[in-house]
């Protein structure tokens, strides 16, 4: 019931501000959209407290530039709630955000908290010992972990915690409901891959600039059905991965039913504004493009009707079976606060960071009822029920170099897709730089 009525306090004071202030969208990667007057340089967002008396300690927190819509909201609250400690939020363009974070952490310049992409990159700094082991303070607080979720237990096998949740990642099915009742079309409570390209046949119509597509699938996690099975590309067998990308090769260049990866790059197309403007009637695609489509709508830049529905699965695969991955955040082993940088960690990762993430359309990592609740009030959609329903398998694993293998799996897949290497070419030498880069 606390939780609850933290989380009920928290949406009152930020729903109104959060939903009507829309930012405008961007399509640079998923998490959402940069706000006009972002530098993404570095550029201060300090976000409250007066700091002139010297009396607060200041905390250094750095995120990249796609989180500063929400993220802000939680750093205002928190500083006008606290009497001890300001929090500074500092923003990087999201491009770049990675690689000046790796030369901050080794250099161990004067960060005290750092947003953090996924997985295997907590698992790459807690090896270089970057981050600050919070197993103790977590055990010793009152957050309770249990919130997290599934994905967390599989987060860290061993039990040490380097970084705590603050997104989570959900791939869904979204669709224009009136684009399939013009066609005759209804959505199935669960889809199968194969009854989703049949359906993407059914949708597709038209030519040049009025062509509507049938479905659109941006090319970043092209080996879905491998996931939705919990098999990666670092696996001994890939067979999955090669059926993944010989049914997105299907739709993209043998039924013609999604805009082929070649004309994707030639064009420079946007895949929000191609929804937004009713040109692909299918679309999957994560959790983040409902904030986009409500700051969207909210500006008066679209009136797209849309509504989500589970992702299509395997055969054999249990309904409901998707993939998503925690954004964390976590402490700088250089850090000259770590209490006071836990206290704000938690704020952040805790029932009141899942209120405020809640208001603004985004999916928080910590959910209870209430925090469920808050968010389908903000969305206005009972169909995001599908979030909160989904079972989501890790996108990636606990391996530190498998971003590395991640890398030469999308060098050689593009190939493929863009129709210059056959899918046997493709598999063969992916596994053979594979297994080089395992050699090193």
């Amino acid at each position: 019931m606390k939780c609850k009525r933290v989380l009920a306090m928290a949406v009152t004071a930020v729903m109104t501000c959060s939903l009507l202030a829309g930012c405008g969208s961007s399509t640079a990667g998923a998490g959402g959209s940069e706000p006009a007057g972002n530098t993404g340089d570095g550029t201060k967002q300090s976000a409250a407290a007066d700091t002139g008396s010297g009396e607060k300690i200041n905390l250094k927190f750095y995120i990249w530039s796609d989180e500063e819509n929400y993220i802000s909201k939680v750093v205002e609250q928190y500083n006008a709630q606290s009497d001890s400690v300001h929090v500074e939020m500092l923003s990087i363009a999201n491009d770049s955000y990675d690689d000046k974070l790796k030369v901050m952490m080794a250099a161990g310049d004067e960060a005290d908290i750092v947003d953090i992409r996924g997985l295997a990159q907590v698992t790459q700094y807690r090896e270089t010992g970057s981050l600050l082991d919070l197993t103790d303070l977590v055990k010793n607080s009152e957050l309770d972990i249990s919130k997290y979720g599934a994905m967390w237990d599989s987060s860290y096998p061993d039990g040490q915690i380097f970084a705590l949740p603050t997104r989570t990642t959900c791939w869904m099915l979204f669709y224009n409901p009136d684009l399939l009742e013009e066609a005759g079309v209804k959505m199935p409570e669960q889809l199968t891959w194969t009854e989703y390209a049949q359906m993407a046949k059914k949708l597709t119509k038209g030519d040049g600039p009025d062509k509507q597509w049938g479905g659109y699938w941006v090319d970043w996690h092209t080996q879905f059905i491998a996931t939705q099975q919990g098999v990666y590309v670092n696996a001994d067998d890939v067979s999955a991965v090669q059926e993944s990308l010989e049914m997105l090769n299907q739709l993209y260049n043998v039924d013609k039913t999604h805009m082929s990866l070649g004309e994707m790059k030639a064009t420079d197309t946007q895949y929000l504004a191609d929804f937004e403007n009713k040109r692909a009637a299918l679309m999957p695609q994560g959790e983040w493009m409902i904030n986009m489509l409500l700051n969207d709508t909210s500006a008066g830049k679209t009136d797209v009707n849309w509504e989500i529905a589970p992702m299509p699965i395997p055969d054999g695969v249990e309904p409901g079976t998707t993939w998503g991955q925690f954004q964390f955040a976590g402490i700088t082993s250089t850090t000259k606060h770590p209490g006071e940088s836990f206290d704000f960690l938690k704020y952040l990762c805790g029932p009141e960071g899942a209120a405020i993430y809640a208001s603004t359309g985004m999916v928080h990592a910590y959910t209870d009822e209430g925090a469920e609740a808050a968010y389908k009030e903000a969305v206005g959609k009972d169909s995001v029920s599908v979030i909160f329903n989904a079972k989501k398998v890790q996108e990636s694993p606990a391996s530190s170099n498998f971003d590395q293998i991640l890398n030469i799996y999308k060098e050689n897949s593009e190939l493929y897709l863009l129709g210059e290497k056959t899918i046997e070419e493709t598999m063969d030498n992916f596994l053979k730089q594979r297994e080089e880069l395992m050699k090193q």
